[in-house]
């Protein structure tokens, strides 16, 4: 090693500020695990429409767990296969007891799609907060701050970025007579302000490289007119690095900057069917533009687009640019045709290929398939099984983010990897065909060392199952250290209460 660097290294030129990945040169890593600087994340993935029957077919009886060999995941989410000894999943926690209507309430939320969605990541309900704020439900832009964004309160300051949004939407779908923040939303940094998820590539890419001065796409958008990359903008300054590090850490560097390229250039690929979508017609708009990438235009590729931002994501978190990253992987209600879903995919769990078919999403969420809500044998009964597209479209969500989360497991990074030292949870707002918000579809990964791995968790049945606030309510506390007191709504006046069977 020819000399030490700082973690906040980076390459600068022109705007632009590379950051630096894991080096030889940088402190070491067991000094910085022994003094707790070693990050905490969390990455939530959230998907619309719910899940198939396929989900539930290896969970636990109600009340149960099972771990080890025992553990098993469904064909959905084999994928995940390579770190399933990182993997935990959750069965029967509901999403609904923040619902006031009726008497009491009851995991049937209409309409679903936008208050569900909205609910995902707050446990509130969306309209409640508009009637107490006097405002039409038809108009409204209102919830609560989401967890995501009071976790990244408690880490400002200490990346360049306090949170990121990312998503795959590509049109807008039916908003349920709501605002379209409550389906193409996770993030609430307050009640009034919504943080849009970002489907443009581009846009991501410049803001994990942009210096984050005021000239910074000015700058950008001058080399780009030029055709030049990036690396152009950092060459002198990567230069004067390469000649303090050791050979490896130059090897590394190299690599880096290849990835980069790469992304950058995929990146450009995508955003190039970008466009700015109309406002919808009776419906109101959070702030800022609605964005949209042209279905059938020419380029598009779906496949792509979703593996760019995991590499954009993988970046983030890599150059530890942020450390909290909601990943919207389709609008709530989406009317997304998805062509694009491989062989691979469809016959795993079923579905006789046919290449170019439509699988349309939101008619497949319709199709065939049903659950009931009562038992059989300590589980839900199948009525009917779902139907084999719908699977096919789970089964594509469920691969990308088992490529998204062995990126992160493949980096390096104190005692572990980085995937180790993040919360990944991979969830849906409502359980399957039925639109109800009881056995929400959860997959956690990684987990900070606090939560458990290789295990299933089975909680009892709708009625005497517990809530989804009580789970980011643990995460809160037991994750991130927070002092939280409570976390969403409950019409029964019901406190939160940790789940302790999570903790490791």
């Amino acid at each position: 090693m020819k000399t030490q660097l700082s973690r906040r290294t980076v390459l600068r030129g022109a705007g632009v500020a590379l950051f630096l990945p894991w080096l030889e040169a940088l402190a070491p890593r067991v000094a910085r695990a022994a003094a707790g600087s070693i990050p905490r994340r969390l990455l939530i993935c959230a998907f619309p429409n719910g899940a198939p029957h396929d989900w539930w077919s290896t969970a636990p009886a109600f009340g149960t767990s099972v771990s080890g060999d025992a553990f098993q995941l469904p064909n959905v989410l084999t994928p995940f296969q390579p770190i399933k000894h990182k993997v935990m999943m959750v069965s029967r926690l509901g999403n609904y007891t923040w619902s006031n209507d009726g008497d009491k309430p009851t995991p049937s939320v209409e309409p679903s799609h936008a208050r569900c969605m909205s609910a995902v990541t707050t446990c509130i309900d969306a309209d409640e907060a508009a009637r107490k704020a006097n405002l039409p439900l038809d108009s409204a832009v209102r919830s609560t701050t989401s967890v995501d964004q009071l976790i990244a309160q408690t880490l400002r300051g200490q990346t360049g970025l306090n949170s990121m949004q990312t998503g795959l939407g590509v049109k807008p779908g039916f908003f349920d007579y709501r605002s379209y923040a409550y389906n193409q939303v996770l993030s609430w940094k307050s009640p009034t302000e919504p943080l849009k998820r970002n489907v443009n590539p581009r846009v991501i890419f410049d803001a994990l490289v942009g210096s984050g001065n005021a000239q910074t796409p000015a700058e950008l958008a001058r080399l780009k007119a030029r055709e030049k990359s990036v690396l152009d903008a950092v060459r002198e300054d990567t230069n004067r690095i390469k000649k303090r590090v050791s050979s490896r850490d130059q090897q590394v560097l190299d690599q880096y900057l290849t990835t980069v390229r790469s992304l950058e250039l995929a990146a450009d690929q995508v955003s190039a069917t970008c466009r700015t979508l109309p406002a919808p017609n009776a419906v109101p708009e959070p702030p800022g533009p609605q964005q949209g990438l042209s279905q059938g235009q020419d380029g598009y590729d779906h496949e792509l687009h979703a593996d760019v931002m995991n590499d954009l994501i993988t970046l983030a978190f890599e150059c530890d640019r942020t450390r909290v990253v909601t990943h919207l992987l389709d609008d709530a209600r989406s009317e997304f045709e998805y062509r694009n879903i491989p062989a691979s995919d469809r016959t795993r769990v079923g579905l006789a290929y046919n290449a170019g078919a439509s699988l349309h999403y939101h008619g497949s969420q319709h199709g065939e398939g049903e659950l009931a809500d009562t038992t059989e044998n300590g589980k839900y009964k199948i009525v009917r099984p779902s139907n084999r597209d719908f699977a096919a479209i789970n089964a594509w969500m469920g691969r990308k983010v088992a490529e998204l989360a062995l990126k992160l497991d493949a980096i390096p990074e104190g005692d572990g990897t980085v995937l180790d030292h993040t919360t990944l949870v991979f969830l849906s707002e409502m359980r399957t065909h039925d639109h109800d918000a009881f056995d929400l579809p959860i997959l956690i990964a990684g987990g900070n060392g606090v939560l458990k791995r290789n295990t299933h968790i089975a909680y009892d049945s709708v009625g005497n199952d517990r809530q989804l606030r009580d789970m980011w309510y643990t995460i809160m506390r037991h994750v991130f250290g927070m002092p939280v007191t409570s976390f969403g709504e409950d019409a029964r006046g019901v406190a939160n209460a940790e789940l302790t069977e999570l903790l490791a």
